[in-house]
């Protein structure tokens, strides 16, 4: 993720694959507990119009660009089969042309793999091109493809927060708090620091004062008793740029073996 992470906790198949992302981080591990008592008290409501018009202009930025290119890498909580949180590194190159084509190339230590959306079928292969999945997408735009190709999964990447024809009010639909902390600098970027609250989550932003792109965000589960935080950080900004039509095509590698999508869920 609502907001730019937040919408990670509540919105079903949000996905392409485990590998697509380079945060597939199972959500569902996170918010388990979400019926039970936050284990801190929740932030005071507070409507900062200032928050949500800088919000707003990378919103706009970003919904009128015809074609997106960015990277992102974060550390990753991700629970182990004992249950303690163990941090991953994930990183992942991005391409979009508008409306229905995607790429993301998947790095780190979680599923490596690159993922192609040409407006009707997705496929994910394998970085040591051994393996690969396909399926029919049945066209659309990606919002299509984020409800319709994991539906019920709670897997997801946070840049897909920022790909939908309307970030805006895709990610403020449910925020119950937005303030402005202030300015600061990252990877050398002068940025507006925000900070917003949604049900079960804190999450906060990092924009280009300038250029009004996502620069970091970082987000606390308050769901859960240990309340795992993560951090996601933009890089590389590219905007309008020419993308060749073959960054959306996938080429099969010969003798790969095809494995199924699967829904993702909670650890049994």
């Amino acid at each position: 993720m609502k907001v730019p992470l937040p919408r990670f906790g509540r919105r079903a198949g949000a996905a392409l694959l485990a590998g697509i992302a380079m945060l597939a981080v199972d959500r569902a591990a996170f918010a388990q507990d979400a019926s039970k008592p936050a284990a801190t008290a929740a932030a005071a409501p507070v409507k900062d119009e200032r928050a949500l018009a800088l919000l707003k202009g990378m919103s706009d930025t970003l919904a009128s660009a015809r074609t997106l290119s960015f990277k992102v890498r974060g550390i990753v909580p991700t629970p182990a089969p004992n249950g303690q949180y163990v941090s991953l590194f994930a990183s992942s190159r991005v391409v979009m042309q508008r409306p229905d084509k995607l790429f993301v190339e998947a790095r780190g230590d979680l599923f490596p793999s690159d993922s192609f959306y040409d407006g009707k079928s997705v496929t994910v292969i394998g970085a040591d091109r051994r393996f690969y999945s396909q399926r029919e997408a049945n066209g659309g735009a990606i919002e299509t493809l984020m409800q319709a190709v994991q539906p019920g999964s709670d897997a997801t990447a946070p840049f897909f927060d920022l790909l939908v024809a309307d970030p805006y009010a895709f990610l403020t639909k449910d925020f119950t708090s937005a303030f402005w902390v202030g300015q600061s600098t990252v990877g050398g970027v002068k940025t507006e620091h925000l900070a917003f609250t949604a049900p079960g989550l804190d999450w906060e932003i990092w924009i280009g004062a300038a250029d009004k792109l996502p620069r970091l965000m970082v987000v606390s589960y308050r769901s859960s008793e240990r309340q795992p935080t993560f951090t996601v950080e933009f890089s590389e900004w590219k905007l309008n740029a020419t993308v060749p039509a073959k960054t959306f095509s996938a080429a099969i590698p010969p003798g790969a073996t095809k494995l199924e999508f699967k829904q993702m869920g909670p650890p049994k």
